[in-house]
């Protein structure tokens, strides 16, 4: 199987399980602000998170389903994230996966609230989960780690921070660990734990995630500067305009794709004590995909 032919399968899973989350009420006004929580939902994106915990947990065992409530979970904190991320407060967007963003559809305090509710919605589904206690424990650690104050929302925090200020290389490399590496390193650790694999096998598979998250990132700078909102589905050259130094800022634009092809060797070069198999060749499919993308 391809990564195409995979991601068209994971996707209609993965899109139907995240359907069957939202219990309908009998007053009225809750249900539309159920509506607004699927808003930003329904808007597509790539669900890289999902599909990577999917993909690692098929990894190391067939029955990649257990990894399914896991997955969503990481896909409604990513979806808050960016309904946060788009506010007038921080990177104040008004387009995000090609549709008007959270507040400009529904008004600010709407948006906040939408993120508030998919957030704790995400830890919420995960009681639903099928996989056992201890490794429930596990998974609910990496994604609390991942997108608390010491990964995501630390990065976040920085990233604000820092715009039109002084910024070393060393501090770059750790907003970009925190904002977006944080969540694709949880993605590969949270299906390898489902799959209730040995610690060093969730270590060694760790190291792919963290090279690919890193890649995405360096990507997203390069796309910030080459790109344009109808491709992204977002306004593009927003980091040059507040400031924020990238990879691209730091080293130019063709030194930054090759900080990320690097990457992506590394990370292919960290599966390479694993037999061959239909999930490694898509995994490897998929790191090449990350710097190839265009949005």
């Amino acid at each position: 199987m391809k990564l195409k032919e995979y991601i068209d399968i994971r996707l209609k899973e993965i899109n139907s399980e995240i359907d069957n989350i939202f219990e309908e009420s009998n007053i009225e006004l809750e249900n539309q602000f159920l509506e607004m929580m699927k808003y930003p939902l329904d808007a597509g994106g790539k669900r890289i998170r999902p599909i990577l915990t999917l993909l690692a947990c098929e990894f190391f065992s067939e029955d990649y389903k257990k990894a399914i409530i896991p997955a969503i979970s990481l896909e409604l904190i990513h979806t808050y994230s960016l309904v946060h991320d788009d506010l007038p407060s921080m990177d104040n967007d008004d387009f995000r996966r090609g549709k008007h963003t959270t507040h400009i559809k529904y008004g600010e305090a709407n948006a906040i609230l939408v993120g508030d509710a998919l957030l704790t919605t995400a830890f919420q589904i995960l009681t639903k989960s099928s996989i056992n206690n201890d490794s429930l424990r596990k998974v609910l650690y990496e994604i609390s780690y991942a997108s608390g104050y010491q990964g995501m929302v630390m990065g976040q925090m920085l990233d604000l921070y820092f715009e039109n200020k002084q910024l070393d290389f060393e501090m770059l490399k750790n907003i970009h660990s925190k904002k977006t590496a944080a969540m694709i390193r949880a993605a590969i650790r949270v299906g390898a734990l489902c799959s209730e694999q040995s610690s060093i096998n969730i270590e060694n598979i760790t190291k792919y995630g963290e090279y690919i998250g890193l890649a995405f990132q360096i990507q997203d700078d390069i796309l910030d500067v080459i790109s344009d909102k109808d491709t992204l589905g977002k306004t593009a050259g927003k980091d040059q305009n507040v400031g924020k130094l990238t990879y691209v800022k730091q080293f130019g634009l063709e030194e930054a794709k090759n900080k990320a092809n690097d990457a992506i060797e590394k990370a292919i070069k960290s599966l390479d004590n694993y037999q061959n198999s239909n999930a490694k060749s898509i995994l490897i499919e998929l790191a090449k995909y990350i710097v190839e993308r265009q949005n």
